[in-house]
């Protein structure tokens, strides 16, 4: 049967509790619709049920919630736009705890089970309203035990786009060779790799022989609207003196040339990656298991002129910006960011992508209040205690707000490290969690 060609449905529903079972069975329906059945959908449909009954009570009277299911190939994304004089995200918080002793409080449990039964969230304040998207992704096998194919050095070969099978061999071929720091996250199920290369997530080069041997490869994907990042080169098994790398990279380079982008970044480049080809960008310290600190250069190449961009940022870190945008020549105008007796939020917010392989997670911010350093403090403790030391803090510079949460950052043992341009709205700066720093 030939999947549906619609990516997206919608429902406009009063946020009354009347409408609460027919918001259910549409987000059970959609998800169904697009392919996701079984523990997903049903996860997917009980985190929206528990969003909608708790918009019976807080969302603006009589205002319609606009409900928008969207298929995003290997996941299904709820969104949810409404008006809302309090709508209070803090339960959304990886540290948050159920409480019980109010009416509030039983209310917000709901919010904090629905954010364990999806796999991210985000969340925008506009002029139009609110808005909030809850991800389920689809469920995959993790790798098997199926042996690492063989590698060969391959004297011939040509670079090309895999199928689906080469591209899950490719997977294994990675996972079996390299480090976990210079691996996506995504490569721990090959076949979420291949759904994310078919909608275009993804992209990927191999190099291979007229048999068909796999000899190495690379993969990119974008990052923002004007930035692509990119993991490898990649080599298995070629004698020193082959180019494979060198000829991945420069396919890699010429592919995303003809699009719009405006650079090409590597966090965590692999040996072979030639480095002649870019200049650095910074460094990140990776903490291993065995207690040892890896220290890894990240690499940049312009691809387009730099027309210039206003950033904001906090003074706090405003010397370690003029001094990268100096030695990049990036045309930036730093604009202050300061606090002058306005209200704030009482509450912060703060999403959480862990990476268990490298013990890696990165921190987002998704609203600010005035609690900020008491929700990165609890942030940090959780997180050390779950054996992840490698704790990084993602600040888009083009939305002011994000800038609020820096000196909070810096009292709680994060210093910036790394720069990267146009990466968000803005350009983004990368905080790291200083081991035996402050928590």
């Amino acid at each position: 049967m030939r999947a549906p060609q619609t990516t997206e449905v919608t429902l406009n529903l009063r946020a009354d509790p009347a409408f609460l079972p027919l918001a259910t069975a549409f987000v059970e329906k959609g998800a169904g619709a697009f392919g996701m059945g079984g523990p997903e959908a049903l996860a997917l449909t009980l985190a929206a049920e528990e969003i909608f009954a708790y918009l019976c009570h807080v969302a603006a009277p009589g205002k319609e919630v606009c409900m928008r299911c969207r298929s995003g190939g290997y996941y299904v994304d709820q969104e949810f736009v409404f008006q809302a004089q309090d709508f209070n995200m803090r339960a959304f918080n990886l540290t948050a705890s159920a409480s019980f002793d109010d009416e509030a409080g039983e209310e917000e449990t709901g919010l904090l089970i629905a954010s364990r039964m999806v796999d991210r969230f985000q969340f925008f304040q506009e002029e139009t309203g609110l808005r909030l998207i809850l991800t389920k992704e689809r469920s995959y096998p993790s790798l098997s035990d199926l042996p690492v194919p063989d590698s060969k050095p391959l004297p011939e070969f040509t670079v090309r786009p895999p199928d689906a099978d080469e591209l899950k061999i490719f997977v294994r071929l990675v996972n079996g060779n390299y480090p976990s720091h210079t691996i996506p996250m995504s490569f721990a199920l090959p076949g979420k790799v291949v759904d994310m290369m078919a909608c275009g997530e993804l992209h990927a080069a191999i190099a291979v022989d007229k048999v068909g041997h796999i000899g190495g490869g690379v993969v990119w994907r974008w990052e923002g609207t004007q930035l692509v990042e990119f993991y490898g080169p990649y080599v298995f098994n070629q004698p020193a003196e082959s180019e494979m790398a060198q000829v991945l990279t420069d396919h890699c380079i010429g592919a995303i040339a003809r699009t719009d982008a405006g650079g090409l970044i590597n966090r965590y480049p692999t040996p072979e990656l030639p480095t002649a080809y870019f200049e650095p960008l910074g460094s990140l310290t990776l903490h291993q298991r065995n207690g040892d600190a890896l220290e890894t250069v990240a690499y940049y190449r312009d691809l387009a002129e730099d027309l210039g961009l206003s950033v904001w940022a906090h003074s706090s870190i405003q010397a370690f910006l003029t001094s990268q945008y100096q030695r990049l020549v990036f045309a930036r105008e730093i604009r202050p960011v300061t606090e002058e007796g306005e209200s704030a939020s009482p509450f912060s917010v703060i999403s959480a992508e862990l990476d268990r392989g490298p013990g890696r997670v990165t921190l987002r911010p998704i609203w600010w209040g005035s609690n900020a350093e008491e929700t990165l403090r609890a942030y940090v403790q959780t997180l050390l205690r779950e054996e992840l030391p490698n704790i990084f803090f993602q600040m888009d510079l083009g939305r002011s707000w994000h800038c609020h949460f820096t000196p909070a950052l810096m009292k709680c043992g994060f210093e910036p490290r790394l720069l990267l341009p146009y990466a968000g709205k803005g350009d983004l700066v990368i905080f790291q969690y200083k081991a035996g720093g402050k928590s």
